[in-house]
């Protein structure tokens, strides 16, 4: 991610690997270093933001020293880096036509974070939010995060085997789960 090889980053594995641990430390430093950076978090259900991505990246925050530079709302959840008012915001997609494009005081949504990508409904729900939210800049990246289905027929271990072979897109596996 560093040497900008890739635009999309699969991460499937088991729980407690760190996935969500990696994705939320990498978007916070990233805003910290690219003033125009700012990043838009999504789950499936709405409801579940508070008690897992938004509660993830306060950790991230609190883990790299930085919380004096950030300010939180729950009211709007959203997580801005006060020196230049950047923002994390977090959105259900409960209703995925209602993500929209995200117009940002400063910069363009340069991440995106689909956080248990199975939860979706299938890929084309996930297209469809991404077309409203890649517009700003061309170097957008893209954070697709899951616990691999058992069935190899599922929906996102299909999708992501043909995302594979894309030139922009790196596939990680750590399917080794800690009890």
């Amino acid at each position: 991610m560093k040497h900008h090889g890739h635009s999309n980053y699969w991460l499937k594995g088991g729980r407690g690997l760190t996935k969500s641990s990696f994705v939320s430390i990498e978007i916070a430093l990233e805003i910290m270093r690219n003033s125009q950076a700012n990043a838009v978090v999504l789950r499936k259900v709405a409801a579940t933001l508070r008690d897992s991505v938004y509660d993830q990246y306060l950790w991230a925050i609190d883990a790299l020293g930085v919380q004096d530079y950030w300010k939180d709302s729950v009211s709007s959840m959203t997580l801005t880096y006060k020196p230049t008012g950047q923002q994390i915001r977090f959105k259900g997609a409960d209703k995925p036509r209602k993500i929209k494009s995200q117009k940002f005081r400063h910069g363009y949504t340069k991440f995106k974070n689909y956080e248990e990508t199975d939860e979706f409904a299938n890929w084309s729900e996930i297209r469809s939010m991404n077309q409203s939210l890649n517009r700003g800049g061309s170097d957008i990246i893209t954070f697709y995060s899951y616990n691999p289905p058992a069935s190899l027929n599922s929906w996102v271990n299909q999708t992501t085997a043909k995302e594979a072979t894309r030139d922009d897109t790196l596939v990680h596996s750590s399917l080794i789960s800690i009890l």
